[in-house]
């Protein structure tokens, strides 16, 4: 039976329309099935479309017009196309490749319990919510870390022992950073660490404090180390090991590769949005008429609509950084996080601790 503290969950429940009586497993499954079907699978497509049509704005080209209006279509045009592919040599399956699916796969599907998409749409909601997402981009770092380690070529080697290192060097001041907004916000919990936002910009965590901007700029360059993002891709560079871990992969194996890099940048970009960005606060007229009026529904659908924008807007901004900057070395990209990201993480974690200690300016823009 369903409590009042799990009202967040009778919300879910009320939205399948499921009665009281069906097992909680059933409406896990619907609920993660929901998740990963109209959220994350057309966040990747939209994200596609978006990316190559931006990139092409950037470089003065013409993107995709050609399939569908528009080139809308041009995601499931670009997934028919590798679906095709082959390999060009006779290469037998290797046991690597099944271990690595398997850790993606596990690492992919049970993150999406804990993906925060609203107040209404938490199916897991604990003080160590923030951290199983995060886990899970390391993860995923390491399932590919393996897969290049299994290939017996040197592009895979080189590429395994490239993405572990900047693995380790990007996890540790994106932990920290982490944890500044954790101390602000008093809990880890998804629901207090939105909770203590609000709509307007100047009520995020990004400008409550100088000590939590910076944690912020931390957290998103580590991310992208931590992703192996352009341009901290040394991992995965194409010009000196020719591919890197994904080297060997073609046809079904390389999409189900690259839409699980995907999934780890839309992953970290909600996160981002969630401890930083206000999350999916949104008035609090709206949200109380919304309530009184018992529509449930529609305040999940909003608040997710208002999530998934910033979201994308901040996507768009990453991939913005990484259209306009070189793509550095796997030497200075390690340096770059120990030296410079790792000394500011910190500085901004003791000076978030003295800021709420002492009470300077709580709840207020600095």
């Amino acid at each position: 039976m369903m409590t009042a503290s799990n009202s967040w969950m009778v919300s879910w429940w009320e939205g399948f329309g499921l009665s009281s009586d069906v097992p909680q497993w059933v409406f896990a499954l619907l609920a993660l099935l929901f998740t990963y079907c109209f959220v994350v699978v057309p966040a990747g497509a939209a994200l596609s479309f978006l990316d190559r049509k931006f990139s092409a704005d950037l470089q003065a080209r013409v993107g995709p017009n050609q399939a569908g209006p528009a080139g809308l279509f041009q995601p499931i045009a670009d997934l028919l196309k590798l679906l095709q592919k082959g390999s060009l040599t006779k290469r037998p399956q290797k046991a690597s490749e099944n271990i690595w699916l398997s850790v993606h796969s596990m690492a992919l599907y049970s993150t999406l319990a804990v993906m925060p998409l609203g107040s209404a749409a938490l199916l897991v909601d604990t003080e160590m919510s923030a951290f199983l997402p995060f886990w899970s981009a390391l993860v995923l770092a390491l399932g590919t870390m393996l897969l290049g380690l299994g290939q017996n070529s040197v592009p895979g080697w080189f590429g395994g022992i490239r993405i572990a290192a900047q693995t380790l060097a990007g996890s540790f001041p994106a932990l920290i950073a982490l944890i500044c907004v954790g101390v602000h916000a008093g809990s880890f919990r998804w629901s207090a660490l939105a909770g203590a936002q609000g709509f307007s910009p100047w009520s995020w965590a990004l400008f409550s404090n100088p000590f939590l901007t910076i944690a912020f700029l931390v957290f998103i360059m580590s991310g992208m180390i931590v992703m192996a993002s352009a341009p901290f891709d040394g991992g995965l560079a194409l010009t000196d090991i020719h591919g890197g871990v994904a080297s060997h992969l073609y046809g079904r194996r390389l999409g189900y590769y690259r839409f699980g890099r995907f999934y780890v940048f839309f992953l970290w970009s909600v996160i981002t949005v969630v401890l930083f960005l206000g999350g999916w606060a949104l008035p609090g007229r709206l949200v109380s008429l919304l309530r009184e009026g018992e529509a449930v529904r529609v305040l999940s659908f909003l608040e997710l609509s208002w999530l998934m924008a910033k979201t994308f807007l901040l996507m768009l901004f990453m991939i913005w950084v990484a259209r306009v900057n070189p793509r550095s070395r796997v030497d200075q990209i390690t340096d770059f996080a120990w030296k410079v990201l790792s000394p500011f993480s910190l500085f901004a974690l003791v000076g978030t601790s003295l800021w709420v200690g002492w009470g300077i300016g709580w709840g207020a823009p600095w």
